[in-house]
């Protein structure tokens, strides 16, 4: 088995295909740097849009066969136990998929990586290596109030990191031309 990754997105957006609360700055996404994509939910507030992540840049070798996406957020909120994941998603051909891997735990005050998905994980699809190579592929996540209060929810990075066994069963990559002339001399 072999390894893509993490990678980090090069297009994050808003997304209103949920929630109404619409998050601020969401390109901030893109990197560890503390700069982040901040939202704003809370009692009677409805849960936020997506923050929308897709662009890996991903290079999986044709005949590859997709074992599982893990998808790490560093993620924080500005008071404890206030805020939540509402939905997390994978996106496919740009299209938010239907599978939910929220946690059910609130997110921290102090800046973490939470992980969803995992080596062994489809999300509910099947896949391609073009699906992953694709630029419509990602992750969207949407955030909502935990408890009473209104807090911001806040994402600094986005990350995502590919198990894939190559084409013919080898993790191997593959030979130049000159290793190639080496080998048959």
């Amino acid at each position: 088995m072999a390894t893509a990754g993490p990678n980090s997105p090069s297009t994050i957006v808003d997304d209103s295909s949920v929630g109404t609360e619409t998050w601020s700055n969401p390109g901030n996404a893109a990197a560890s740097d503390d700069s982040r994509a901040t939202v704003t939910v809370g009692a009677g507030v409805t849960p936020s849009h997506y923050l929308k992540a897709t662009n890996f840049g991903f290079a999986i070798p044709a005949g590859a066969t997709i074992n599982g996406i893990t998808v790490e957020v560093e993620l924080s909120a500005t008071q404890l136990n206030r805020v939540t994941d509402n939905a997390v998603r994978i996106v496919k051909g740009g299209t938010i998929g239907s599978t939910d891997k929220s946690s059910g735990t609130t997110w921290p005050t102090t800046e973490a990586y939470r992980t969803y998905g995992g080596a062994a994980d489809l999300w509910g699809e099947t896949w391609a290596y073009t699906d992953i190579n694709d630029s419509t592929f990602g992750f969207a996540v949407s955030c909502g109030a935990a408890a009473a209060g209104t807090r911001d929810g806040q994402v600094d990075h986005i990350r995502i990191t590919i198990d894939y066994t190559a084409g013919g069963g080898s993790t191997q990559p593959p030979r130049t031309m000159h290793q190639t002339r080496m080998r048959s001399v």
